[in-house]
């Protein structure tokens, strides 16, 4: 899964799962998501893999890491 369909996905989750929010509400849930994705393995050396995805332009993001979780974030924040 892209970070775009990821982001898109926990938007909607947050929508259906919590019939009272709105759009606006679903976009922050879904950013403390990701925030917390981050720092909660911040600690984790192996989660940090910024060196490996500016060493090759043939780097996938792999949703185990730091940098698909940051290209979801900002994905999500395009939906503000």
């Amino acid at each position: 899964m892209t970070p775009r369909e990821k982001a898109a996905l926990l938007v909607v989750d947050n929508q259906l799962k919590i019939k009272s929010l709105g759009y606006k509400e679903a976009v922050q849930c879904a950013l403390v998501i990701v925030d917390e994705i981050i720092e909660s393995r911040s600690e984790d050396s192996s989660f940090d893999d910024t060196l490996l995805s500016t060493s090759s332009e043939y780097y996938t993001p792999h949703p185990m890491y730091k940098t698909y979780w940051t290209q979801v974030k900002q994905e999500i924040e395009k939906f503000k």
